[in-house]
């Protein structure tokens, strides 16, 4: 994989157009889901789970030193509190791939590569590529087979999850057992606050 030295090609497209059509978590509900891991995850790998080096829990700064600027950033405070992504473009032969870096608080919990509609050739290869860099490519390499070996699974649970539509998804989710009880928070107080403004405009409404 190689890191892109020239700058997005978007066309007519502002930063932020190009971004939003990407298909990047975005919500709590999508946080949620996207770190709860899959029942029955088992510890299949002695490797430790990192994204493109990076370490679950390490700070933006962290992230921007090794991966460098990034792309374009995102403070989605709006919609998740504390919720930021920093987004990446990178290249897998004519393969571009979107990579998304989520941070909560301050604190790398979740990256997502998302690579735009390979041919099934370069799909495959990318898919063997992941699983060979854990130790876990099967001896076969029947897309069933590889499509088996995910989840990959560290000794802390950390992991990466594998998808495919129209575009090749991988998920890094971690494991630290503090961070969903945090989205959960998080998710709380955005109920709690939708409910009180969802009363006080009935009051308002009620009284006018």
């Amino acid at each position: 994989m190689r890191k892109s030295k020239n700058r997005l090609d978007l066309g007519s497209l502002s930063k932020e157009d190009y971004f939003d059509r990407v298909n990047y978590v975005r919500t709590v509900a999508g946080l949620r889901n996207a770190l709860t891991a899959p029942k029955q995850t088992l510890v299949n790998t002695s490797k430790t789970v990192t994204f493109r080096g990076l370490a679950f829990g390490a700070s933006l700064k962290e992230a921007k030193r090794l991966l460098g600027k990034p792309e374009f950033k995102v403070s989605q405070d709006q919609n998740v509190e504390g919720h930021e992504v920093l987004f990446y473009f990178s290249s897998i032969g004519s393969a571009k791939v979107t990579h998304c870096l989520h941070f909560l608080y301050g604190k790398f919990i979740l990256g997502q590569s998302i690579v735009k509609t390979p041919k099934p050739a370069r799909c495959k290869a990318i898919v063997e590529s992941v699983l060979n860099s854990y130790n876990l490519l099967p001896a076969t390499q029947e897309t069933l087979a590889l499509e088996s070996a995910f989840p990959v699974c560290d000794a802390s649970r950390n992991r990466i999850e594998m998808h495919y539509a129209f575009d090749l998804a991988f998920t890094y989710a971690t494991g630290d057992p503090e961070v969903l009880p945090l989205v959960t928070k998080v998710q709380m107080l955005e109920k709690s606050r939708n409910t009180f403004w969802r009363g006080n405009f009935q009051e308002q409404v009620r009284y006018v």
